[in-house]
């Protein structure tokens, strides 16, 4: 359990508090009556989770950029989530697939994004 705690682990532990603390302030729990409403609320969460990340990263690291793979995960599971709504309230198929389209085309942006990265240009240029 000790290796659970560790000081360079605590970063990591801030980002999850404030999104916990930004999303118990936005969320009605009495509202998630339903496996897919909590589902819904989970993909919240994750949504957040991932916006902090993103703001945290940005604010805190040296060269103030966004990382263009956690714009597109974090679009990617907005997505996802929206597709779990159209699909409890209403099912209407030209809808989804158009979601599943636009999810499949973030996922090949994703794949470019990670091939053609700084970083990984910059260890191909080491090598």
């Amino acid at each position: 359990m000790k290796h659970v705690f560790k000081i360079e682990k605590l970063p990591i532990f801030i980002k999850f508090f404030i999104t916990l603390i930004l999303y118990y302030s936005v969320k009605d729990f009495t509202l998630i009556n339903s496996f897919t409403k909590l589902a819904v609320a989970l993909l919240e969460f994750i949504i957040i989770l991932e916006l902090v990340r993103m703001l945290i990263d940005f604010l805190f690291s040296d060269e103030n950029r966004i990382n263009l793979r956690l714009m597109i995960d974090s679009t990617i599971v907005f997505f996802i989530r929206d597709v779990l709504l159209i699909v409890t309230e209403k099912f209407d198929s030209i809808k989804i697939f158009s979601m599943l389209g636009i999810i499949l085309l973030l996922f090949i942006f994703r794949i470019i994004a990670m091939k053609y990265s700084p970083s990984h240009m910059e260890s191909k240029k080491i090598a």
